[in-house]
């Protein structure tokens, strides 16, 4: 983070003393010292009309004589962030070339979205307790989750061990801070947990004997088309034979 005063006291702007401003740098502090001096003017005048947009506008170039929204300069603040050259970020953030390559190397880590799979292993229930999960992070496989049914339904735990010391007597081996990224995980796990108990039934189905009536009523159905099929003389010598 750029420093704000240097050793003198000195107040800085972005790390810098107005004796090292590039033009751009020059650009930038005007538009913001406009903005603060709106918004002060606004709050010392209630009388003041508000822009006819509703929202508060200001400019961010005076050299291009730009009258940009706070949108619009987030917008330019992205795409320095994530598309502009590095030197230009540098220039703009007034920091150092690998300064501004760590910026935007977090910045695009930060929003990097990690695929996530989940395969599961139904079981009898135990309590709460309904099967176990391999999560896969990315191509990194973390096993032993626990899939549960809890009251606002199905979750998958994370991995625990035995302590002593905890109050539960486990401790969870993995850590998830990220609600959202827990949310992902459950959602998939739910999924997963389905699948798997419609692939188990539709095996038990497939190997399951039928009952005892419908195997003679299959019989007596089978015996009917092979006596159909037999030609009529064997049927006539047959009936001959029988007497």
């Amino acid at each position: 983070m750029p420093r704000r005063y240097g050793a003198d006291g000195t107040r800085l702007w972005n790390g810098k003393t107005p004796e090292e401003f590039t033009e751009a740098d020059a650009y930038r502090f005007m538009a913001e010292t406009e903005a603060v001096l709106q918004r002060k003017e606004l709050m010392d005048d209630p009388a003041q009309p508000a822009p006819a947009s509703g929202k508060e506008e200001f400019y961010l170039s005076k050299k291009d004589d730009v009258l940009l929204t706070p949108e619009q300069i987030a917008a330019e603040e992205r795409r320095w962030l994530f598309d502009a050259p590095i030197a230009e970020l540098a220039e703009v953030k007034g920091v150092s070339i690998d300064e501004a390559v760590k910026m935007r190397t977090d910045a695009v880590l930060q929003e990097a979205v990690v695929p996530i799979t989940v395969s599961v292993r139904p079981i009898e229930p135990q309590g709460k307790l309904i099967g176990f999960a391999s999560v896969n992070f990315g191509g990194v496989v973390i096993d032993d989750f626990k899939v549960v049914d809890g009251k606002n339904g199905i979750f998958l735990g994370a991995p625990s061990k035995p302590d002593p010391a905890s109050r539960t007597g486990y401790r969870a081996t993995v850590r998830i801070p990220d609600r959202a990224t827990q949310e992902r995980i459950n959602a998939a796990g739910v999924e997963a947990y389905h699948a798997a108990v419609e692939q188990l039934v539709a095996r038990a189905q497939a190997v399951r004997p039928a009952p005892i009536k419908e195997q003679m009523a299959e019989a007596a159905k089978q015996a009917g088309k092979e006596n159909a099929a037999r030609p009529a003389p064997a049927k006539a010598k047959e009936a001959r034979n029988d007497r």
